[in-house]
């Protein structure tokens, strides 16, 4: 019985006799604007899943928000805040820098992100065509304040 079941196991989930990921059909996860603890909870997972793959590169792509919690944006405030993505990842998770790649999708309503795990033989993943173009968003003035993006990383 227990030879049946592991048969009927393999035959459902399929047997794949390498370690690396099938190409891709969406991201491996996204969210929007979350606590610290919640993002970090995320990038653990997609570190965890970049040393898993180790032939595959793990893709980045944010989208701004036209309003940011409950202001306009400042230019480059997205791409801040993105950029302590990828520093989490490879100063605190050890993922090799030229393993994460970030890239920039264009403005929703909200700032949002999208974590890809690519084989390198595989195309990455474009944004978004929903997205809307900076030259479409209304900026606040001012700089942006990097200590508030941070998230103690």
């Amino acid at each position: 019985m227990p030879k049946v079941f592991l048969l009927l196991v393999l035959l459902v989930f399929g047997v794949n006799g390498s370690s690396s990921p099938q190409p891709v059909s969406g991201p491996f996860d996204e969210f929007g604007d979350v606590n610290c603890e919640n993002e970090m909870a995320r990038l653990d997972n997609f570190a965890i899943q970049l040393q898993n793959w180790p032939g595959a590169i793990g893709h980045i792509i944010f989208y701004g928000g036209r309003v940011f919690r409950g202001r306009l944006p400042k230019q480059g405030e997205a791409a801040e805040r993105a950029a302590r993505l990828r520093l989490y990842l490879v100063e605190r998770r050890g993922i090799p820098a030229n393993r994460v790649l970030v890239r920039e999708g264009g403005y929703f309503d909200e700032w949002r992100a999208e974590l890809w795990v690519v084989p390198r033989d595989v195309m990455p993943p474009s944004p978004s065509s929903r997205a809307v173009p900076a030259s479409k968003i209304k900026f606040g003035k001012g700089k942006v304040n990097q200590r508030a993006l941070r998230c103690n990383i």
